[in-house]
């Protein structure tokens, strides 16, 4: 079989279209699609099969994540509304609700990003269409709510660890406002980039072959991208995706490790010393405690995803979605998001099971809203009888 025999003629979705693989008897792959243009995933050198890839991509996305994503949504808003009922200006409570509204937003987008898993069980057409257009607004603002989560967890990892080592200085350096700013900048700043640099960088193409008249659609680099590739590069891929997760992640676990060492020495001093701990101290004790579960989960499901962006920035051969490890790149990620939804999703409990001020307050609006409801049905009820008396 000819080479023209399993090509296909691709046009831009829309008006445009160009004929790339005219007059292709016979011809070498590699010498007629351009190095910009993704490659499908089907190249005998893979490791892993394009099937195995595929079920991956259905298990996690179609079987897991709504299951997954649905729970997190539904805790995360409980989380935000938690928090504000118990104050805002306490800087906890601001990088903890912070933490919630960014954890949403990357679980809405990127859920609605992997829907594509959904679509082609339908369509496969329309499935791979989404598949490749999610690499703008949706892949970016979802890693981009990902990244400010990874920045507020680094924050409250610090903020505890001076609250630890020298508290004077943690009420000096964290004030409300600033940390409430910073947040706000972080934020802005992180989803102007990113929105602007995958809007710039991809095109999606679509791809019919006159043979079989089936239609695919694959995505490739603009020319404005490969005009400033250089400069985008450096600020989306290697400060957004590379620098700024592994800079986070280490924060994490330095300020995490600073702090089990110090409150295990305090806990052996008082032991010996055999003093009293006062209800403010403990209170402050279960409350480091519990963000420092919330810290060792971020470790835990984000250094996956750390490394196989090192591993893409160091340029291993084949491991890209255009390299001859497509398949075993694209199981990672799947693997990735998974970890990464499961640490978004898990805070309520860990909330929930550490802090007996966050039950309080949860209780306490459960009984407002089941108040709230049962006289706003009294009311109804009563409204009803009276104008049965009335008619009568």
């Amino acid at each position: 079989m000819s080479v023209a025999s399993t090509l296909p003629s691709p046009h831009l979705r829309g008006d445009t279209t160009f004929d790339m693989y005219s007059d292709m008897d016979d011809i070498n792959l590699s010498t007629v699609i351009p190095h910009h243009v993704f490659l499908p995933c089907d190249n005998p050198r893979n490791v892993v099969s394009p099937f195995v890839a595929e079920m991956v991509d259905l298990v996690v996305y179609v079987g897991m994540f709504p299951v997954l994503v649905t729970f997190g949504i539904i805790t995360n808003v409980i989380n935000m509304a938690v928090f504000a009922r118990q104050g805002l200006s306490d800087r906890i409570n601001l990088c903890l609700f912070s933490l919630a509204v960014s954890d949403t937003g990357f679980l809405l987008f990127l859920m609605c990003g992997k829907s594509y898993a959904l679509i082609s069980l339908l369509d496969p057409v329309e499935g791979n269409y989404w598949q490749k257009r999610h690499y703008t607004l949706v892949l970016a603002t979802s890693l981009g709510c990902l990244a400010i989560s990874n920045i507020t967890t680094a924050l409250i990892a610090v903020e505890r660890c001076l609250c630890i080592l020298s508290p004077l200085k943690a009420a000096s350096f964290f004030k409300t406002r600033t940390m409430g700013v910073v947040i706000v900048v972080v934020a802005v700043y992180i989803l102007t980039v990113l929105n602007t640099a995958l809007g710039i960088k991809y095109q999606t193409v679509r791809v019919t072959n006159p043979l079989t008249n089936t239609s695919t659609f694959i995505s490739r680099l603009s020319p404005t991208y490969l005009r400033y590739r250089t400069l985008i590069d450096i600020v989306y891929s290697h400060v957004l995706l590379v620098t700024l997760p592994f800079i986070s992640l280490v924060v994490v676990i330095v300020s995490t490790t600073a702090i089990i060492v110090r409150l295990q020495v305090t806990s052996a001093w008082r032991r010996q010393s055999v003093s009293n701990v006062t209800s403010l101290e403990k209170q402050e004790l279960t409350v480091t405690r519990m963000l420092m579960t919330v810290c060792c989960v971020y470790v835990t499901c984000t250094t996956p995803t750390v490394t196989r962006a090192l591993v893409v920035f160091s340029r291993v051969p084949g491991f890209l979605i255009t390299g001859h490890l497509c398949n075993i790149f694209k199981i990672s990620i799947a693997l990735s998001h998974l970890l990464e939804v499961i640490n978004t999703s898990t805070n309520f409990l860990i909330y929930v099971k550490q802090s007996s001020r966050y039950r309080c307050t949860l209780r306490h609006m459960c009984r407002c809203a089941v108040t709230v409801g049962s006289s706003g049905l009294g009311d109804l009820l009563a409204d009803l009888s009276v104008r049965d008396v009335l008619s009568v």
